[in-house]
């Protein structure tokens, strides 16, 4: 290359304050260019236009790489026009992009838990709508081993994956680990917020059911039982979820056939899903 095209080619060092006031509103502006496209494709996906919102997180994606390919702000966009490109069927275009936005975030010298883990858990969502479970659970492994390397084994912060992962191993059969992830999930929240919260009660609600496919009737009715007694005095006693776990606790009881008992929990839950009903 010659003197004069190397010239040519290097940006001129700012002399005057003018110029170095320019040369930095310039710099700041360039450097806010991926936020303009970002917050425009966020406007355009939020507003069902997922076609414009490809082309704008796309060029957000562009725009975010000039901070280098572990900069959250990259994994952040990458994320975006993943989710946009699923939105649109486009899934396989999805998952590569997804993948490299994990990737992204994996590699960060100062990783965002955040975006990594939420990368992780959509493309997790997505397989698992492709019937794809066995590889969903293992990036929900992947994300609760990641937060407890960051914030220990008991981290509240799992236990809403846990409780997610058991949802998916429960519609794949997978009965067993489904009731392990909903045990430990249980304990964690007993732990952090204990016995008598809202979040236990749905954990126990949830735990029951894996206990009844798995033929554990005697537990799964205690479980019920906890969780009905939580949701009626937290909740009161007309509450929807008194009603849900009502009709869980008369599912069960009619598989075991108590009849009466069954009838007596539906009757409940009628009376309260449908206040006209009541005697």
């Amino acid at each position: 290359m010659s003197e004069r095209a190397q010239a040519a080619s290097c940006p001129v060092e700012p002399k005057t304050d003018v110029q170095r006031e320019v040369f930095a509103r310039t710099h700041a502006r360039r450097r806010n260019e991926w936020k303009r496209f970002w917050k425009a494709g966020v406007k355009a996906f939020e507003a069902g236009d997922y076609e414009k919102a490809r082309f704008l997180f796309s060029d957000a994606v562009r725009e975010a790489r000039r901070f280098g390919e572990t900069d959250p702000r990259f994994a952040t966009c990458l994320n975006n026009l993943a989710m946009t490109f699923d939105m649109l069927g486009e899934t396989a275009q999805a998952e590569a992009i997804y993948r490299r936005a994990i990737e992204a975030d994996a590699k960060a010298l100062e990783i965002q838990y955040g975006g990594f883990v939420t990368s992780l858990t959509n493309l997790a969502q997505m397989l698992a709508d492709e019937d794809r479970i066995a590889e969903a659970v293992q990036l929900y492994d992947r994300a609760i081993a990641f937060l407890e390397a960051l914030h220990g084994h008991d981290t509240l912060h799992i236990a809403p994956l846990l409780s997610e992962m058991a949802r998916m191993c429960d519609q794949d059969g997978d009965y067993a680990q489904a009731e392990a992830a909903l045990r430990r999930a249980l304990a964690i929240r007993e732990h952090a917020h204990g016995p008598d919260d809202l979040s236990v009660a749905v954990t126990l609600n949830n735990l029951a059911v894996s206990c009844d496919l798995r033929g554990k009737y005697d537990e799964a009715q205690a479980l019920l039982e906890r969780a009905l007694d939580i949701f009626e005095r937290r909740l009161g006693e007309n509450h929807p979820k008194v009603a849900e776990t009502l009709k869980n606790l008369g599912v069960l009881h009619d598989r075991q056939g108590r009849r009466l008992q069954a009838e007596a929990c539906f009757a409940r839950a009628r009376s309260i899903l449908e206040p006209d009903s009541r005697s």
